[in-house]
């Protein structure tokens, strides 16, 4: 008979795929926003450059990218999303954008090669492109106690330059099968992080990161955040959707309460700009390119999109050229309307706070100016 801890291992690998389905057939979106319409960009009429010669590339540890962007964290565990993760390689690797994998945990558990080629493929077909590896942080805590090791295997799996340690609580203790014995992970996490050879950030999934935990993380070893913010798909509401043939359960009714819990994703950028200088990667509900400017000017490094690379993915290969052309395009239109020939002056524009995010910020005490946006 199978322990509590081999079935969980055995679930893993199909609780992913099943995840992939909710999202790709249900609505998952938040039902706020991310709160980046109350940032407004100021229009330049005195427009004194060349569309084409326009430079929306940077440098992300190391590695050049042609667009401010991440294929942000979706894939992973199942064999069945193998065509997903090698139509956002190919174009990955063909329009230089960056690409992180989904959560590799299957992958370290079950050691089976059907699952491990969903993730290999990646760097086969991308052999240029900046990779971001994934780890759960609930496995660092003392009950599954995943150590140097598992980050070290993680990263080889795909040969990835960073890796995105989620913390999802939120999402963990509304599923059925949930890990929510996070005590232990941030010491643990401390303690590994000096000796990993490439970047280690904390990615959020949706109920972003407050200024006290960006505190917490420049204070420390990491390098950086992916504020994961409220306003895109809420993965509380997807574990209540897993729910809905058990809509008597307690998980159920806390899922409905609770599917909108979190920090508004570019209120949670200013939260975080406004104590750190690490790396911020800004992911949740940036749907185009012109959004993905305003993440840029309140102060991201990069900005990351999930659900639009899933949908299209699951089509093929020419809606991913679709979706990447309109965001290059909507991102470089927004550069030539405010004025800026290179993604460091679009971090230096004014940007005018209004409504919601106002009020926010000034019971907060964050300066309406904003003047660390451009990191020091």
């Amino acid at each position: 008979m199978l322990s509590q801890e081999e079935k969980a291992k055995q679930e893993t690998s199909f609780r992913k795929l099943h995840h992939l389905e909710i999202c790709l057939k249900e609505k998952v979106q938040s039902h706020e926003t991310t709160k980046i319409e109350d940032f407004h960009l100021v229009h330049r009429a005195i427009c004194d450059l060349d569309f084409d010669e326009i430079d929306t590339s940077l440098v992300l540890w190391g590695k050049k990218l042609q667009l401010p962007l991440v294929a942000a964290a979706m894939t992973g565990g199942h064999p069945d999303v193998r065509k997903i993760n090698e139509n956002v390689a190919i174009a990955a690797q063909k329009y230089g954008f960056a690409m992180g994998v989904g959560s590799q945990r299957a992958a370290l558990e079950k050691n089976m090669p059907y699952i491990t080629e969903s993730f290999e493929v990646v760097r086969q077909l991308a052999p240029d492109v900046l990779l971001i590896a994934n780890l759960g942080a609930a496995q660092f805590g003392k009950k599954w106690n995943y150590r140097e090791e598992q980050i070290e295997k993680a990263i080889n799996l795909i040969k990835a330059q960073a890796i995105a340690i989620h913390v999802n609580p939120g999402q963990e203790v509304i599923q059925i099968e949930g890990d929510t014995y996070f005590q232990g992970f941030w010491q643990r996490l401390n303690g590994i992080a000096e000796k990993i050879k490439v970047p280690i950030i904390l990615k959020e999934v949706g109920s972003g990161f407050s200024r006290e935990d960006a505190q917490k993380v420049e204070n420390s070893p990491l390098s950086g955040i992916d504020i994961g913010g409220l306003g895109g798909t809420s993965w509380i509401g997807v574990e209540t959707l897993r729910l809905e043939k058990e809509t008597s359960s307690l998980n159920y009714e806390m899922g409905n309460l609770f599917w909108d819990w979190g920090i508004p994703t570019a209120i949670s950028l200013v939260e975080t700009r406004s104590v750190t200088n690490k790396t911020l990667i800004a992911t949740g509900g940036i749907r185009n390119g012109m959004q993905a400017a305003k993440m840029i000017a309140l102060g991201a490094d990069i900005a990351g999109m999930a659900l639009p690379f899933l949908e299209a993915a699951a089509q093929g290969l020419e809606e991913l050229d679709i979706l990447v052309k309109k965001f290059q395009k909507e991102l470089k239109i927004t550069m030539f309307l405010t004025g800026c020939k290179n993604l460091e002056e679009l971090r230096s524009i004014p940007v005018v706070v209004s409504g919601y995010s106002k009020d926010w910020m000034e019971q907060r005490g964050i300066d309406l100016s904003m003047p660390w946006r451009k990191k020091i």
